[in-house]
């Protein structure tokens, strides 16, 4: 198949555009991180040369960089022009495509909204809609970076886990190449909208234990209460799927951030 990745630099576009190339199919990846802007290029041409489409496009990132109050007008600007030249290009061409939204979508904060309004966008256009929950990796850290990452980078670079919440709080931690193999194994279905998640509840200090174990150091719990958003998937992929445990998972991130770290001499 021909197959067109929107936001193909990403965490999880990288490992799509990796893993259908392993399928062999021909993939083209556009992302703003590559030097294409989605808001402001014409896309029409691509994808009426390609088979299908995933958008995974989007202003994104951890929680610290979410809720941060000035970056509230941004993500709405941002997320509002990329959803309006993709969907109405996808409106004109007719291509399948398969739109990446989350968990949060509904949340009142910038990205909550904007994917809420692109998953009905989606599904009005005959989409396939995935709702991720908490895929994770590593990531080349910025102010984007999600919270393994984070605790990764100051378990390797302090010696202490540092948390910015009691820990309480908990999630449904997915590796990414997991993750992948779900969407992949959707848009190749018939379901048109799913739930990509881990198997259990993992709370955030329980995370923060497990890469302090692996790393032989300490956890700093912050004093502000966490947010999370107790439903579970449904409906979830079907069929038989192995997952990586999370300890396993925690320990592939901190492989590659030594890596990271050793290359740039920013290891203590």
């Amino acid at each position: 198949m021909r197959e067109l990745v929107l936001g193909g630099a990403g965490l999880i576009g990288r490992e799509l555009v990796d893993r259908l190339r392993r399928k062999g199919h021909w993939v083209k990846s556009i992302d703003l991180r590559t030097g294409e802007d989605l808001r402001v290029i014409e896309i029409d041409s691509s994808l009426r040369e390609v088979d299908r489409v995933w958008f995974l496009a989007w202003d994104t990132g951890g929680a610290r960089y979410l809720t941060r109050v000035e970056k509230q007008h941004q993500m709405y600007l941002h997320n509002c022009q990329l959803s309006a030249r993709v969907f109405d290009a996808l409106s004109r061409t007719q291509t399948p495509f398969l739109f990446v939204t989350s968990q949060l979508a509904g949340q009142p904060t910038a990205y909550g909204q904007t994917k809420l309004m692109a998953e009905g966008w989606a599904r009005q256009l005959g989409g396939w809609v995935a709702r991720l929950w908490n895929i994770y990796g590593w990531e080349s850290p910025d102010e984007r970076s999600h919270v393994v990452t984070d605790f990764v980078l100051k378990g390797l670079t302090e010696g202490r886990v540092r948390m910015m919440t009691t820990g309480e709080e908990r999630r449904r931690f997915l590796y990414k190449s997991d993750g992948v193999e779900r969407l992949v194994r959707f848009f190749d279905g018939a379901e048109r909208a799913v739930d990509v998640a881990g198997h259990r509840w993992i709370r955030i200090g329980e995370m923060a234990e497990e890469v302090a174990r692996q790393l032989s150091c300490g956890v700093v719990r912050g004093e502000m209460a966490g947010e999370e958003v107790m439903i579970d998937p449904s409906p979830a992929v079907g069929g038989p799927l192995e997952e990586l445990s999370f300890s396993e998972g925690v320990e592939r991130v901190i492989d590659e951030a030594r890596g990271y770290l050793g290359q740039r001499g920013l290891l203590p």
